[in-house]
């Protein structure tokens, strides 16, 4: 045990400086240096009060050069403080600062020990006052050099030790009662120092691993966002890769379907239409998710009939309920709604068709109720219902109830997920209450209106809309959309100009004499052209406002933010050519809000 002891004070006294211990070790020492202008004024002022009592008892030459020596000890300990205290960074630095510490604290201590050898009285009293004096030194140290242990052991040995010797060699039983007490004193002085440095230690070792810690928890959060940035590169760059075709397959589609004479051939057609139209709905919802994340999508308030939305969805989902032998029950209103028609429409659908998807007997009812001038909106069925262990999941993205085989009919599961985006911007919270086996019920508020409504944009918004004799340029790089798109928007009646570069088109429609009423363009063109540059080309050379309407597989919130600040209309691949018709007709006529109907729709 002694050993071991001893080990360990000698390990203190070394305190040795490695790469591994090196910020704790400089911690440490920038706690010395704090204390040290303390430590420096104490002594400064102790030192001319002892001479002063002990004035009458010694040699008035001796305490005087006893003082002179201590105060040049201080001003040299000063002066290479003041040179050093800011210059623990490295490992050679905090060595100097150590034996620095180390050399000026053993002066400091022979100097006090001095005063038991050579001022030494004769008088009890004084002698009291001596050991008095010591122990004061050596209880200030605890406190003061416990951040630092060499100091503290350098300094209470160096004090303490040669008052001890003092007193065994006067041999007295008094001085040796006073020496035994002196001993009890120092072993009481070391075990409280050493209990203190090893605390101050622990703290420091701890700030160190919590320091450490949040440094490589910040170093993982940054890789996972650089993964995360370079994941959702790879899927913007991917959607727009995998767009292009799909876009083609969907026009392509919808010729086919036109075409088709024969029995045969038109359920062909009609199948390849069904699975070209569920693989564009899996995108719709890709892309939703990327459009409210990007902040693209604002709610536009307004007042309107509840029941004309309930109506639409009425006739949208009643053949599905029917398919599979539901009711759809949907309660007349006559409620009016201060809300976004066309973004309650989407959570209603959204939470509806959730509801028919996992229903296979019973009810969906969908009700509006009034509640202290707010709206009560619920759907409940009485499907498969959902364990208390999902819901807490069930708004996650990709995230689907009794679908672990990734059933491609059972939709992506982002249906709840852009719920919950959608639900942020009407001010309101879909909370939800299910019973495994017996159903389940989602429900939430919205403001009520007593105004009169404003006409919202119908279902038949993508019928045929008249278009003919409109001048159209067409800037698409993928030649089968470019020649699809040209041959439909020629059945339109449209003039078409078409080319894969806007130079090379605005030459064309320049040789004709004839300037664009609208202006089609893919966002990504050869040369590292985008559809902003086509445009403003386009809007320059004709000195006007020409309508755009940018087509684009690109899900990055920059680029929708930039398309969406110069003024064009953004529709995302693949877009059917009903919609594309009715987005041209309304743009030409420059109604935005119906435009932005037709985008959502």
């Amino acid at each position: 045990m002694t050993n071991n002891f001893v080990q360990k004070l000698c390990g203190e006294l070394t305190f040795r400086v490695t790469e591994e211990n090196l910020k704790i070790r400089a911690e440490q020492l920038r706690a010395r240096l704090q204390v040290y202008p303390v430590m420096l004024i104490t002594q400064a002022l102790l030192e001319p009060l002892f001479v002063w009592l002990f004035w009458d008892h010694n040699n008035h030459l001796n305490l005087l050069a006893w003082l002179i020596c201590f105060y040049a000890i201080h001003a040299i300990d000063t002066y290479q403080w003041l040179r050093g205290r800011d210059k623990l960074s490295t490992i050679q630095e905090c060595r100097r600062m150590s034996l620095h510490f180390n050399i000026f604290t053993g002066l400091t201590a022979i100097m006090w020990g001095l005063t038991a050898l050579y001022f030494f009285p004769d008088d009890l009293t004084y002698q009291a006052l001596l050991i008095c004096i010591s122990l004061g030194l050596a209880a200030g140290a605890i406190t003061l050099d416990s951040v630092y242990p060499p100091s503290l052991y350098i300094f209470v040995f160096g004090v303490t030790l040669p008052l001890l010797a003092r007193l065994l060699l006067v041999g007295a039983q008094t001085q040796m009662l006073l020496a035994g007490m002196l001993l009890l004193f120092l072993y009481a002085t070391i075990s409280a120092g050493r209990a203190l440095s090893l605390t101050f230690w622990k703290s420091l070792w701890q700030r160190h691993e919590n320091d450490f810690l949040v440094e490589q928890l910040t170093m993982q959060k940054a890789i996972a966002e650089t993964a995360n940035h370079d994941k959702s590169r790879f899927l913007a760059t991917a959607s727009h890769d995998l767009r292009q075709p799909l876009q083609a397959l969907l026009l392509f589609s919808e010729s086919l379907q036109e075409v088709a004479v024969e029995e045969e051939c038109r359920q062909l057609s009609t199948q390849i239409g069904k699975s070209v139209g569920a693989l564009v709905d899996m995108f719709d919802e890709l892309l939703d998710i990327s459009k409210l994340d990007a902040g693209v999508v604002l709610a536009n308030m307004q007042n309107f009939a509840v029941q004309e939305v309930l109506e639409r969805l009425y006739s949208e989902f009643h053949p599905l309920t029917a398919a599979k032998g539901l009711t759809l029950d949907m309660h007349r209103t006559d409620f009016y709604c201060y809300s976004d028609p066309l973004l309650l429409e989407r959570i209603l659908r959204n939470l509806i068709s959730n509801a028919i998807r996992y229903t296979d007997y019973g009810t969906v009812s969908v009700k509006c109720k009034s509640e202290d001038n707010l709206l009560q909106f619920s759907v409940t069925d009485t499907g498969i219902g959902i364990r208390a262990t999902s819901l807490p999941h069930i708004f996650e993205e990709y995230y689907q109830v009794a679908n672990q085989h990734r059933d491609r009919l059972k939709g992506l599961g982002l249906g709840l997920s852009i719920v919950r985006r959608m639900e942020v911007l009407l001010g309101c919270h879909v909370s939800v209450i299910s019973k495994p086996a017996l159903g389940s019920s989602f429900s939430f508020l919205l403001p009520q209106s007593v105004s009169e409504k404003i006409p919202l944009p119908q279902n038949n918004i993508q019928n045929q809309h008249d278009i003919s004799g409109t001048i159209v340029a067409l800037v698409e790089d993928n030649p089968e959309i470019r020649l699809i798109a040209s041959k439909l928007i020629k059945q339109w009646g449209c003039r078409i100009f078409e080319g894969e570069l806007p130079q090379e088109v605005q030459n064309n429609m320049i040789l004709a004499g004839v300037s664009p009423d609208i202006l089609i363009c893919d966002y990504r063109l050869p040369l590292g052209i985008t559809a902003l540059d086509c445009i403003n080309q386009f809007r320059q050379h004709w000195h006007r406002p020409i309508p755009a309407v940018v087509l684009t597989g690109d899900t990055a919130p920059q680029t929708m933010h930039e398309i969406q600040a110069s003024g064009a209309i953004l529709l995302h691949k693949p877009v059917t050519p009903a919609r594309l018709r009715s987005v041209v007709y309304f743009a030409l006529r420059n109604d935005h809000s119906i435009v932005a109907a037709v985008r959502q729709a």
